[in-house]
């Protein structure tokens, strides 16, 4: 146990004076970081950035059944690879930068609550991952409720993982804010059913991202996860790339005939993106196939049975497009069983400077290079409110990773992204607007005109702006702007 030195005080010929109780000036926490971590009952394991085991204290030996030569100066990697331990809680801060916690089940059976926080420099840089661990191994009742959930929040912004999810492939996404915790949720749990989906969002808030999270974590995960964007394929062929056709169909057509995306999706899961964009003919079609499970492709005699979980996306507000007559109720409903919206980006500034981090990050090992930012751009790139949503941040951080010569981007390389020039040409007077809603939709409009000015014709638009055609149309209809017809060829 850790002595405290004692400050006496003695007079001439006086007898000692009793001790006097310790101040808290007189110690220094620093010093006894030993006594300090053994005296808690829960286990502490200290790691640096690069996984390595600094420390661990007593109760962490007792809970895992582990020496401290088996951990400490470890890599935690490798620990996980020797099979030590089944998992790495520590591992996966170091990879997403955000406090995370997960169940560990250790050799000598004993089931902990392992919590990882991350904890960074002035200059926003990883440094070390303190992980608490909490023998739970006693609180059934406690256990059982946190293994039948995948996902939960918590009061400190992290994030809960059951060890079954924490290996996704495809489990990127930045996880910060209640909003996309509650969306990560629902993804979870919808993902052990084969009912549709039906996830909803602005173009460019990762819905595609979500779609194929869903899929890895079905039990279709083993099958294909076919992806079709409605709004990209002609209307004329929208039809044999859904259902298929046989030889002689129509002129053109393959001699041997095509599978249609259904079929191909077959045991697996098909992803129908921008579903809003489809015909009201075409929208029948669909819903048999929804109905019956089984397809028929053009110029077919017989139908065959379908077993692929069908996952549907738009950036329209269907509920409008069926009191408009443009969308079927119908299949409105049958699509709608498990609805899913996605918040923009607007709607989640917290995640907007810890996706920053871990995009740079990932951009940086992309291309070799190590960029960081001054605290000026920041701020201005965490205060933008992202109309293409976390599409346009990726492009945005990507340009400047590309185009900075410079280590530390500074606020003179903003100039070399579209981000910078639309903030500086916009004309927006704050006194003539009602709020953020006229402010989003005047700069809207003022890049719609910039990007027709830009180029020749509606695709080139459309893919300078990273749209769709008809997302395009529907936004130049919203804000009443004129198309000249050389551009609309």
């Amino acid at each position: 146990m850790a002595r405290y030195a004692i400050r006496e005080i003695r007079h001439q010929g006086a007898e000692p004076s009793p001790r006097l109780p310790v101040t808290s000036a007189e110690i220094d926490p620093c010093e006894h970081f030993d006594a300090l971590l053994n005296a808690s009952f829960d286990g502490f394991v200290v790691v640096d950035a690069r996984g390595t085991v600094l420390k661990v204290n007593k109760a962490y030996v007792r809970i895992a059944g582990l020496s401290e030569e088996e951990i400490v100066n470890r890599n935690m990697a490798a620990l996980v690879k020797k099979g030590v331990l089944k998992h790495s809680v520590s591992l996966e801060v170091i990879k997403r930068r955000i406090p995370i916690t997960m169940m560990h089940t250790y050799p000598n059976g004993h089931t902990a609550l392992v919590t990882g926080t991350p904890v960074f420099d002035e200059d926003g840089q990883l440094v070390l991952v303190i992980v608490n661990v909490r023998d739970i191994t006693q609180l059934n009742k406690l256990r059982e409720r946190l293994g039948q959930e995948a996902v939960a929040g918590d009061p400190n912004g992290s994030i809960f993982l059951s060890a079954e999810y924490a290996d996704l492939p495809t489990f990127n996404l930045v996880i910060h804010s209640d909003k996309v915790k509650r969306c990560l949720w629902a993804a979870l749990r919808v993902a052990k059913y084969d009912s549709p989906v039906l996830i909803l969002g602005e173009s460019g808030v990762g819905k595609g991202r979500f779609a194929r999270l869903i899929h890895d974590a079905s039990p279709q995960r083993e099958g294909p996860f076919v992806h079709l964007n409605c709004g990209a394929i002609p209307e004329p062929l929208v039809e044999s790339e859904l259902f298929g056709y046989e030889r002689g169909a129509f002129t053109g057509a393959l001699t041997s005939g095509k599978a249609g995306q259904f079929e191909l999706a077959q045991n697996g899961t098909i992803f129908l993106d921008e579903i809003g964009e489809l015909s009201l003919n075409l929208q029948v079609k669909l819903l048999n196939v929804i109905e019956e499970k089984r397809v028929q492709r053009l110029g077919g005699r017989h139908s065959i049975a379908i077993n692929a979980r069908l996952i549907a996306a738009t950036n329209r507000d269907l509920k409008a497009m069926v009191a408009g007559g443009k969308f079927r109720e119908d299949l409105y409903f049958r699509l709608n069983v498990v609805p899913l919206r996605i918040p923009p980006l607007r709607e989640r500034p917290d995640d907007i400077p810890v996706m920053i981090t871990t995009l740079i990050e990932s951009l940086g090992r992309k291309y070799g290079v190590r960029k960081r930012f001054a605290p000026e751009v920041l701020h201005a790139l965490s205060n933008y409110h992202y109309p293409g949503n976390v599409r346009e941040l990726e492009n945005i951080l990507e340009r400047l990773v590309i185009l900075s010569d410079a280590e530390e981007i500074q606020a003179v390389h903003l100039s070399l992204c579209a981000f910078e020039a639309a903030r500086r040409e916009l004309p927006v007077d704050t006194n003539f607007v009602s709020g953020l809603s006229d402010m989003r939709n005047m700069f809207e409009a003022h890049v719609l005109r910039q990007a027709l000015d830009q180029c020749r014709t509606m695709r080139e638009t459309a893919a300078k702006l990273d749209i769709s055609v008809p997302t395009l149309w529907r936004k130049l209809r919203k804000h009443n702007l004129k198309v000249a017809r050389a551009v609309m060829e």
